[in-house]
Order: structure tokens, then C-alpha cells, then sequence
């Protein structure tokens, strides 16, 4: 025991707690002590949602069961699949360091979710050898596997399946293996390559790069074998990959348009950078928008299809080619597509601009999730972390579908309720997951008591209750 000496509204107490500090203050007259010691609560009573919908979903102890553990049997306490779930549950709660299971390997509702009833969970220096002990092929499978999940849950009569892809940066602040500097985004950094589904906003896979790679590097073999998987188990689906002007690479479209060949139904939608000649193609359609702005004096758009080849092309290809004039003047934009069949402002609005939601997708991962936390020396490692985020993303996107649909029956328009289903995650945690606990254990049974002022306690009991019987 430590005796420990806090001040507070200049009253001094003396405390004899093991580290744990007390303080004191008064409140209209009246003297409140505050301790942080009650060893059978929780402030992350939502750990019990995760287990039950990670339990449903297969995702911890499916990929658990793909990591070699070349420990001692005798001496292991913390078995792999014990620790992703602590990762992977901390992550999806707000606690993206290893550093916080110092802290959190004793609380007693994460400790029954992770399956490590009545013992403490694995210390930062254990959670630290469990991220550095992944190889190369353990991550490959890993992400294969990750892929593969994405693919069996697609209904097989699916007829569109829409592939967002876009690049995002980590910065880094160490000396992390491969963080380079990236003269675009204008610091050091690694180069994560994203891929999620544009209709549902499910992460599908990533791969992490060095920092100074180009936008589109590895997108070749990634999207080749997510395609081929979506294909062999939706043989009618039209799959569209969409993307800035950053995967306009010659190469691709080239690649694209020989697996729409090889397999059929296989399109994109892609942003094409301007340049002077592209700009002087629609002269016609410039021309008419000037002149409607001058007529009308109002923002005006206009769209028309143009053929065009760049040098570095072997034919002409269809572009949309959207011209907007207003206050500011000429604003051209232009889409590089297979789906020429259709209306240019039709694939410009319904089909490219979407794509934007993208951005949202990567914001949860980023924001709320913590992803690019890629603090560890060694590039593997922190691939190995970048997977943890992709598990604890599709665990909360999980949770946003399912908290949305229990939601619906008991939401009503003239309610402040949170709007569950467009919620962003860390909103989600806030509401739903950031909840105390008092924890009881006896000889039959483990007893958790929210408090009766929980806003949503009906949302969770219902998911609860959903997710038992699922």
C-alpha cells in the first residue's frame, strides 16, 4: 500500500490506496469524496455487444485459428485468440494502443468478453510480442481470409457489387521500416491502400505500402483477386470498380477491360485528370454552358460524351465530360468509363459521384478507429495492426446494422434518438458502447447492472437479446 497526499480546494487528505489517488470537493455546502477504486465496475459495458456479434460474425476465432503461436504451451497464459480479441475489442471501444490494456487487463466486463474470466489480461509488453510475432505469410493469409469472409457473405444472386478503392496516408513519427516522404501529402508517411464495398460501406480489403508509393500500386493484383473471388460466387453480379483519376492508369484500364473480357460484367468508373487537349474536346458544350450562364445568370452544368485517347493509349475510350460554369467561371471535370450505354449525366451523378462516400468509409476507419495509429518499428508489424483496425471496423459497421434494424420498431420522427444506421462509429461507442457496469460474479452466475439512466439501455438489451439467439 501507498500513502499518497492529494490537494484539492486547498484541503489536504491522506489516502491509503494502492496507487489509486482520492480527492475531495465541496458542492454547495456539501463534501464529496472521489476515488477511482471500485474494482467491480466498468465504463465499457458495450464489450459484451462486441463478443456476441464478433461470436456470430466468426471474425476473432477465424482469423485466431490462421496465426502460428510458436510459444512455449507450458508457459502460455495468453492464448492468440484471447489477444485478438483484446486488440480488436479495445480498438473498436477507443483504445487504440497496446498501452491501454495496462489499464484495462483487470476490467472485469472486458476481461468475461475476451474469455479470460477470473484472471487479468495480457500487459502491454505481452499485447507488444503478439503484434511483433505475425510473418509475412501469416499476413497474407490473414487478409486472404479477410477477403474471403467479405465474398461468402454476398448473396449469390447479387446483381451489382461496387468497388471503391482510394489510398490514404499515415503520418509517422518515428522510425518506422518504409515511412517515406510523400512530396503530395508533404510529410512522412506510410501509403495504405483501401478497398471497401460502395453500396454497403464493408471494408474488403487493404494492403500497407511505403510511403512514398504511388497512389495505385498494388491495385492490380488486389482488385484482380477480389473480382475473381466475387465472380466465382456471384456469377450474374455486375461488378464496377470506381476511383479518382489517381487509378486512371493505362495499365489498369487496359487490365480491366481484359478481365471484363475473361469474365464478363466487369466495368469502372474512373476520374480522368484534365490536360489542354482534353480540355479543348467538348469546345461546343463549353461554348453552350458560357452562354446559357450568360443568358440566365445562374449556376449552370452541362454533360456530353466524348471520344478520347491519350498517347499513352491504345484506342479511344468514352469519357463524360462535365462542364460547370458559374460566378467563378469554367469548372471541367472528366470520367473515363465502360458503361457508355447510359446517359453522361447519369454516370456522372448516380454513378461517379458516389464515390465520394468513400471519403465517409475511410473517416470511420481513420478517425473513429484509429488506423493509422502505426506506431511500431517494424513494417510487418504494423501491417499486422492495419489488419487489427480492418477487423474492428467490420465488427463496428456490424454493430451499426444491427443496432439500426432493432432500432426502427421503437425510433419515432419526433424523437432526438440517435439515428443509428448513419451514425458515424465514434458516435456509435459513445452512445452505445461507453457505458458503465457493476460487475457481480457468484458461484452460478455473472450479474451486470447498467444504470438506470442509460439513454439506449433498450437498444442494448434488444441487441442482446437478438444476438443470444442468433
Amino acid at each position: 500500500m501507498v500513502s499518497l497526499v492529494v490537494k484539492a480546494r486547498n484541503e489536504t487528505i491522506e489516502t491509503t490506496t494502492g496507487c489509486i489517488p482520492q480527492t475531495r470537493l465541496q458542492l454547495k455546502g456539501r463534501r464529496v469524496d472521489v476515488a477511482c477504486d471500485a474494482p467491480n465496475l466498468s465504463s465499457d459495458a458495450g464489450a459484451l455487444l462486441l463478443r456476441k456479434l464478433d461470436d456470430k460474425l466468426g471474425l476473432t476465432s477465424d482469423f485466431a485459428a490462421t496465426l502460428r503461436d510458436g510459444r512455449d504451451r507450458r508457459k502460455v497464459v495468453h492464448d492468440r485468440l484471447e489477444q485478438m480479441r483484446q486488440r480488436v475489442y479495445q480498438i473498436a471501444l477507443g483504445y487504440a494502443d497496446c498501452n491501454d490494456g495496462d489499464w484495462l487487463r483487470t476490467d472485469p466486463v472486458l476481461t468475461l468478453a475476451c474469455g479470460a474470466e477470473g484472471r487479468e489480461l495480457s500487459s502491454q509488453p505481452t499485447l507488444s510480442r503478439f503484434e511483433n510475432a505475425t510473418s509475412g505469410r501469416e499476413l497474407n493469409q490473414l487478409w486472404r481470409a479477410f477477403e474471403q469472409q467479405y465474398v461468402q457473405g454476398l448473396a449469390m444472386d447479387t446483381e451489382l457489387v461496387v468497388l471503391d478503392i482510394d489510398s490514404t496516408d499515415d503520418p509517422v513519427h518515428g522510425e518506422q521500416q518504409l515511412a517515406f516522404f510523400h512530396g503530395f501529402y508533404d510529410q512522412h508517411m506510410l501509403h495504405p491502400l483501401l478497398v471497401f464495398d460502395g453500396l454497403t460501406g464493408q471494408l474488403i480489403t487493404a494492403l500497407l505500402r511505403p510511403g512514398r508509393a504511388h497512389a495505385a500500386k498494388g491495385t492490380k493484383v488486389l482488385l484482380t483477386r477480389v473480382i475473381r473471388q466475387i465472380r466465382q460466387r456471384c456469377p450474374k453480379a455486375q461488378i464496377v470498380v470506381r476511383g479518382d483519376s489517381a487509378f486512371a492508369m493505362p495499365a489498369l484500364l487496359e487490365h480491366f477491360e481484359q478481365l471484363h473480357d475473361e469474365l464478363g460484367d466487369v466495368d469502372y468508373v474512373l476520374g480522368l485528370a484534365r490536360n489542354a487537349r482534353l480540355v479543348k474536346l467538348p469546345e461546343a458544350l463549353r461554348q453552350l454552358c458560357e452562354e446559357q450562364y450568360a443568358e440566365r445568370k445562374q449556376f449552370m452544368r452541362c454533360f456530353a460524351w466524348v471520344s478520347y485517347a491519350a498517347g499513352s493509349w491504345p484506342r479511344s475510350r468514352a469519357v463524360v465530360s462535365k462542364i460547370e460554369h458559374g460566378s467563378r467561371g469554367e469548372n471541367p471535370r472528366f470520367v473515363v468509363t465502360t458503361l457508355s450505354e447510359f446517359p453522361p449525366r447519369l454516370i456522372y451523378d448516380a454513378a461517379y459521384c458516389p464515390r465520394g462516400q468513400a471519403e465517409n468509409f475511410i473517416k470511420d476507419f481513420k478517425n473513429a478507429l484509429s488506423a493509422d495509429r502505426l506506431s511500431c518499428h517494424r513494417f510487418v508489424a504494423n501491417a499486422f495492426r492495419l489488419f487489427l483496425h480492418a477487423v474492428a471496423y467490420r465488427l463496428m459497421l456490424a454493430l451499426r446494422q444491427q443496432a439500426a434494424e432493432v432500432a426502427a420498431p421503437t425510433m419515432h420522427v419526433s424523437t432526438d434518438k440517435l439515428r443509428l444506421g448513419v451514425a458515424q462509429m465514434d458516435t456509435l461507442r459513445n452512445r452505445l458502447l461507453k457505458v458503465a457496469a457493476e460487475v457481480t460474479r457468484s458461484v452460478r452466475r455473472v450479474l451486470i447492472r447498467l444504470p438506470r439512466s442509460f439513454p439506449l439501455a433498450d437498444i442494448f438489451v434488444r441487441l442482446l437479446e437478438r444476438l443470444a439467439v442468433t
